[in-house]
């Protein structure tokens, strides 16, 4: 029974492995159920059978990488608020929290395919890809909301919207990593080195974050 049990185990773990590698590479639309199997040298049905259907793979994959590190970032953004002894905490301090997990070195090719999926998931016009995605890290984005305004108390709603927007889409371009600019300023240059990311992007975003309003308060 445990042999079977494993098996069952194994071909679940190959199939989201192959599957978040093709969605990544190809876009969740064009990659059909039989190609995840097939690549996973697994049963044709295999998919339907262990999440029944391709959605809720894709659930299984954002999950499998997204829960322990939503849990971490989450966990760091409450030690934000909790040391802010007057109730506005730091605003590198909540940026760090929030980005600091998404930045870090991938450990394995499997991770590093996640971010490429996490960058093409975030503009795919897909509506189950979306629900996916916002589901996926709508608690984490909540709590970063709450505690980025609460830093950040002479800015009106409107411009905190716009300011995150533009900490989301930074974070986003560079967890995505297409490479796009290294022919501009040289192969020697990465979006996949976490060090210059926290040290070079989290001082940009926190300066933009503490920049002087440019509109009215409400």
């Amino acid at each position: 029974m445990k042999q079977v049990q494993d098996v069952a185990s194994d071909t679940r773990e190959r199939l989201m492995d192959v599957a978040e590698r093709l969605f990544a590479e190809r876009g969740y639309s064009n990659v059909p159920t039989r190609m995840i199997a097939e690549e996973a040298s697994a049963n044709t049905a295999a998919v339907h059978y262990h999440f029944g259907s391709k959605e809720r793979l894709l659930e299984a994959v954002f999950h499998r990488r997204l829960e322990p590190m939503n849990r971490e970032r989450i966990a760091k953004i409450k030690e934000a608020m909790a040391a802010s002894g007057n109730g506005r905490p730091d605003v590198e301090v909540v940026l760090r929290a929030f980005i600091e997990p998404t930045l870090r070195k991938p450990r394995d090719d499997g991770e590093r395919a996640f971010r490429l999926l996490s960058g093409r998931a975030s503009t795919d016009p897909n509506p189950e890809v979306k629900r996916i995605l916002f589901q996926a890290y709508d608690e984490v984005a909540r709590a970063f909301a709450d505690a980025i305004a609460k830093a950040c108390p002479e800015l009106s709603t409107e411009e905190l919207f716009w300011r995150v927007a533009c900490v989301y889409g930074a974070m986003l371009y560079i967890r995505a990593d297409n490479g796009r600019l290294q022919p501009v300023f040289g192969k020697e240059f990465s979006l996949s080195d976490p060090e210059g990311a926290l040290r070079y992007a989290i001082a940009f975003m926190r300066a933009g974050m503490q920049a002087p309003p440019a509109g009215p308060v409400d």
